[in-house]
């Protein structure tokens, strides 16, 4: 209920403001009407002590603000349930007036201020928690009801539940989001894509003029726009954000805020905008290194900060989960394979480019093990959790990939070699890369059912193939990298920067192997 990060989210905006005042004032009321209550006219009492009970006051002021700041009421979603809200405005006012009481006891022993006779003042904390908590409450409540009266005005119904058939994928334009939106509308759904093209709309001219789907080409941290775009949606997948480690580098603050920042905004807003259903794109390299086959329920290790920024998005979703909004975590394999949008700066990819036009296949790390799959199963994966029973993936996290595929960086060259026995394999000692993770998908083969259909030999033939037709340009292009297009585009350029302060207490998780299980029991309705 209480979390020391939510002082990080405290933001000093008018609205916090007022609504500290008015809590603070409802408190103060509920102690006038008490006093008037149990003391009747008489007032000798407090003014022969006025300045002592006015130090008192603004003690208990402090206390009032840092309880309910604790409990995340100036800073959580207005998504979250009002009985959730309500609960938390009963307890934490409840444990003020308890810590009222204790000062006003201390205060009467050590300083003499007194109220009146114990039983009065008990009288006096009990009508006054009575009065103060029914304003409060009442506070809460008209505030909803407001903004759901602004919201049925102005928003065309955005509160409303949304359709599951209603499909949003923010970076829909990318590597993996060109499969899906595709594969989307064959199954019939109304897709709509949010993204900023900076690699361009060629990934989606195979589907473009579809009279399903809506292209929306903006950042999808504009405000304005993600709100527009969620407008009746049911499901949101979330593929948005700097992928990969060495874009990630380039600037850790613009990485921070695409990642984290943004994450949390589409996450607060889904959620207010009636979403039942949030897929997160999370990675397998929030594992990072380590000896022992990982699964769902291991600790976290991230060697990056691309994968740090998974494990705080994923710390910062876990509370947006409830029974309205089911928030499940997709943790990738390092992907590999053609789609609209062709990379080349992934592991495969690039070997088999480099073995076709270089005759050679150079390795970093060759004992490192890494879990693979292809972009296509990725967006099969989708599916899977799209088409599952909403309470089966509420909540969870699952690895997509198959045990199958886990190979290390060496074989992975050799499987590549065979095809192009031409090439020479060589190894690179002067790069030292520390991520080593062998990765069980049991979880999400035993209970989705999911099972990859390409194997690691197929995709290698398929981007070979793909590279020797020259239906691709050269790999070193920087279209099919994403660090390469960062630094065409200057990262400065596409900052937004509204890090606040919050963020840190996030990546200090991140920063530390954390269990898994601790990350997502936080499913608490902020």
């Amino acid at each position: 209920m209480f979390a020391y990060g939510y002082f990080y989210e405290l933001r000093p905006t008018v609205g916090t403001f007022l609504r500290v005042t008015v809590d603070i004032a409802a408190i103060w009321i509920g102690f006038l009407i008490g006093w008037v209550v149990t003391h009747g006219g008489d007032t000798s009492i407090a003014a022969g002590q006025a300045g002592g009970l006015l130090a008192l006051a603004v003690c208990l002021s402090a206390v009032c603000f840092l309880g309910y700041a604790a409990a995340g009421l100036y800073t959580t979603s207005h998504a979250s349930p009002l009985l959730a809200k309500l609960g938390r405005v009963f307890m934490v006012t409840l444990g003020f007036f308890a810590a009222a009481g204790v000062m006003s006891f201390l205060a009467s022993q050590l300083l003499g201020l007194t109220i009146g006779s114990p039983e009065t003042a008990v009288q006096l904390f009990l009508v006054a928690f009575l009065i103060s908590t029914a304003l409060v409450m009442s506070a809460r409540v008209t505030s909803l009801v407001l903004r759901s009266d602004d919201l049925d005005e102005n928003s065309d119904g955005i509160s409303q539940p949304g359709d599951e058939n209603k499909v949003l994928v923010v970076g829909g334009c990318g590597y993996i989001g060109s499969i899906l939106v595709e594969k989307l509308l064959d199954q019939g759904k109304e897709v709509r894509v949010l993204d900023a093209m900076h690699f361009g709309d060629e990934p989606l001219s195979g589907v473009a003029g579809h009279s399903r789907l809506t292209i929306i080409q903006e950042d999808f941290r504009n405000v304005e726009a993600l709100t527009r775009s969620l407008s009746g949606v049911g499901t949101v997948i979330h593929l948005g954000g700097l992928v990969g480690d060495p874009a990630c580098a380039l600037d850790p603050d613009l990485t921070i805020d695409v990642n984290l920042t943004a994450t949390k905004l589409v996450g607060e807003i889904a959620k207010a905008c009636g979403v039942k259903r949030f897929i997160f794109a999370s990675s397998c390299s929030v594992y990072g290194a380590c000896d022992d086959i990982v699964d769902e329920q291991s600790a976290f290790n991230p060697q990056s900060l691309y994968a740090r920024t998974k494990v705080a998005s994923e710390a910062v979703l876990a509370p947006l989960n409830d029974s309205d909004f089911a928030v499940t975590y997709l943790r990738f394999a390092t992907v590999y394979g053609i789609s609209g949008r062709a990379r080349f700066d992934l592991v495969v990819n690039l070997l088999c480019a480099k073995a076709v036009r270089d005759g050679v296949i150079t390795v970093f790390g060759p004992d490192q093990w890494r879990p693979f799959v292809h972009v296509e199963d990725v967006a099969r994966a989708i599916e899977t959790v799209l088409e599952a029973p909403i309470e089966a993936v509420a909540g969870e996290a699952f690895n997509v990939g198959s045990d199958a595929q886990n190979y290390t960086l060496g074989q992975a060259a050799k499987l590549i070699k065979l095809q192009v026995p031409d090439a020479e394999i060589t190894v690179d000692e002067n790069f030292t890369d520390t991520r080593n993770y062998h990765v069980s998908f049991a979880k999400i083969r035993t209970q989705l059912g999911f099972e990859p259909t390409w194997t690691l030999e197929r995709g290698i033939s398929q981007v070979i193939a793909v590279v020797r037709s020259n239906q691709v340009g050269h790999y070193s292009l920087p279209t099919y990298s994403n660090v390469l297009r960062l630094k065409e585009c200057d990262p400065k350029s596409l900052a937004s920067f509204q890090i606040t302060g919050w963020e840190n207490e996030f990546m200090k998780i991140a920063d530390a192997t954390v269990a898994r299980s601790d990350n997502h029991e936080q499913s608490t309705a902020a």
